[in-house]
C-alpha cells in the first residue's frame, strides 16, 4: 500500500501527460494484484471460520463485520463460498479503509509531533497531563490502557493537542455533488449556483481563516478547552476535520482513541526534532526556490492524504530525565 501512495499521481487533472507514465500503470496494476490476492484469501479464510461458528460476534475488525452482514441473511443456507461480485466488492472497500485508516492517520502523527515539539509549553503540558493520568512511570501507561481503556478518553488536552494539529494540517479535503437548489455565497457576498458542478471543500484554508478563527496561524490547543464567551472558542461549523453531515468520517472516533493511545505511549519517551535545514543541504536541486509556506517547511503536499513535504526528515531521540 505505501507503494501504492507513493506513485500516486496528485497532479493528473492539472496535467493529463502524467498519464502517459506507463510504469505507473504497472505498478498501480502489480500492487492492486497482491492486495487483492492476500485480502481475497483473509476473506475466504474468515468466511470458512464464520460458517463453522455463525453465532460468534466478539471480534469487531472490518473484515469480520463485513462477513457476518454478508451471512446475517440467511445463516442455515450458506452457499460454499462467497459470491464473486461481493467478494470483489468487499475487497475494494476494505482497501480502502485500510488507505484511509493508515495513510491520514500516518501524517497526523507526524504533525502533531512537529508541532508539540516546535511548541515545548504545551509538549510540557501534554506530559504533565500523562503523568497525572498514567502515573510517572512511562512504561506503565501500557498496561493502563489494556486494563482501562477508558483512560484514552479521559485525555482533555491530549484531545486539545490532537483537534488543533487537525486544524493546522488536515489530511484530506472533501467533495459535494452540486444541485440546482443549491447555490453558494462568497464573502464579498456573490451567489455561486452549484449546478452541474463538484464543491471542492479545501479544509485546510477555512481552518486558517481569520474569518472563523482568532490567531489563524498558531497552534493553541487551550482554543479547545475554553468556554463559549472566550475569544478562542471555536466557532460552530468552522472545524471540519472530519467532515459533517452524511459524508463525515465513519472511524473519527477511532481515530481519536488510536492518536491519544499513540500520544500516551511515545511522548514521553521521545524527543522529535525536525532536520529539514540538513536535508535541503544534501538536495540542493530539489530545494530550489520557496521552501515554506506560510512559513512553515513541513508545508504539506498530496500524496494519498496531504502529509509534510520530502518525508518530514527529523531526529529520534530517547528523552532525557
Amino acid at each position: 500500500m505505501l507503494n501504492q501512495i507513493r506513485w500516486h499521481q496528485p497532479n493528473a487533472e492539472v496535467n493529463p501527460l502524467e498519464y502517459l507514465n506507463f510504469p505507473r500503470w504497472y505498478v498501480h496494476w502489480r500492487n492492486g494484484r497482491r492486495m487483492n490476492k492476500y485480502i481475497g484469501k483473509e476473506l475466504d479464510k474468515r468466511y470458512s471460520e464464520n460458517k463453522a461458528d455463525p453465532e460468534n460476534t466478539r471480534t469487531k475488525a472490518v473484515i469480520d463485520l463485513v462477513i457476518q452482514a454478508y451471512t446475517s441473511q440467511d445463516k442455515a443456507n450458506l452457499p460454499e463460498n462467497l459470491d464473486p461480485l461481493f467478494r470483489e466488492f468487499a475487497i475494494r472497500q476494505i482497501r480502502l479503509f485500510f488507505f484511509a485508516g493508515h495513510d491520514s492517520t500516518s501524517s497526523t502523527i507526524c504533525y502533531i509531533f512537529h508541532l508539540l515539539s516546535t511548541n515545548p509549553s504545551a509538549l510540557a503540558r501534554l506530559r504533565a497531563e500523562h503523568d497525572r493520568v498514567f502515573g510517572l512511570d512511562p512504561s506503565a501507561a501500557s498496561t493502563l490502557l489494556s486494563s482501562k481503556p477508558h483512560l484514552a478518553k479521559s485525555l482533555a488536552y491530549t484531545q486539545a493537542v490532537i483537534k488543533e494539529s487537525l486544524r493546522l494540517f488536515t489530511p484530506a479535503a472533501s467533495t459535494r455533488a452540486g444541485d440546482p437548489r443549491v447555490a453558494l455565497t462568497s464573502d464579498a457576498g456573490t451567489s455561486l449556483p452549484t449546478a452541474s458542478a463538484i464543491v471542492l471543500m479545501v479544509h485546510t484554508e477555512m481552518h486558517r481563516s481569520p474569518k472563523y478563527w482568532p490567531r489563524p496561524d498558531d497552534f493553541i490547543p487551550e482554543r479547545w478547552l475554553v468556554g463559549p464567551d472566550h475569544e478562542l472558542y471555536p466557532r460552530k461549523g468552522a472545524w471540519r476535520a472530519f467532515e459533517h453531515g452524511p459524508r463525515n468520517c465513519i472511524a473519527q472516533d477511532v481515530v481519536m482513541v488510536e492518536l491519544s493511545v499513540v500520544l500516551a505511549m511515545v511522548a514521553r519517551e521521545f524527543d522529535f526534532t525536525e532536520c529539514y535545514a540538513e536535508w535541503d543541504a544534501l538536495h540542493p536541486a530539489k530545494t530550489k526556490g520557496r521552501k515554506t509556506y506560510r512559513g512553515e517547511r513541513a508545508y504539506q503536499v498530496q500524496e494519498g492524504a496531504a502529509h509534510p513535504a520530502d518525508g518530514y526528515p527529523c531526529q529520534v531521540s530517547v528523552r532525557r530525565r
